[in-house]
């Protein structure tokens, strides 16, 4: 006997969750990549000035990763390129959504690692919720150190 397949169709708010998710996640990535970029040009730019004060620096060698840098402005690209249209459609799904409310997940795995990736950690189910700021009383209260 066969089964049905199983299929999935994702809701206009997971879509947006997992844009939000992979926006952040590619964002970072664009840091690291710039990162490594100004790093190898910095490591050029020191080695030409220092050609121009002494001949003597004509005989370093080129930097560690001078030879990558090719492939991390391709890879600078593409993720610039794809963190845009990830936005225009963030953008788009937003709009279509403004003003309606979010259904429940089907897939809490998809919250989970949405909150993961920021850092932000989820209020555990039936626990109170805590205000952005403690009084100052507990404030007090809580101080190391102190009374």
């Amino acid at each position: 006997m066969a089964l049905p397949p199983i299929q999935i169709q994702l809701s206009k708010f997971e879509q947006l969750e997992i844009l939000r998710s992979e926006i952040e996640l590619r964002e970072g990535e664009l840091k690291q990549t710039e990162k490594s970029i100004r790093e190898v040009l910095f490591e050029q730019e020191r080695q030409k000035y220092l050609q121009t004060i002494h001949p003597i620096f004509s005989q370093l060698p080129p930097p560690q990763h001078a030879a990558t840098l090719p492939q991390l402005h391709a890879n600078r690209e593409a993720l610039g390129e794809a963190i845009v249209v990830m936005q225009t459609a963030f953008q788009a799904l937003e709009a279509e959504t403004h003003g309606q409310n979010a259904p429940p997940s089907r897939n809490p795995s998809v919250l989970r690692s949405a909150a993961g990736a920021s850092g932000a950690a989820a209020p555990a189910a039936g626990a109170p919720r805590r205000a952005k700021f403690d009084s100052f009383d507990d404030f007090r209260a809580n101080k190391t150190g102190g009374t």
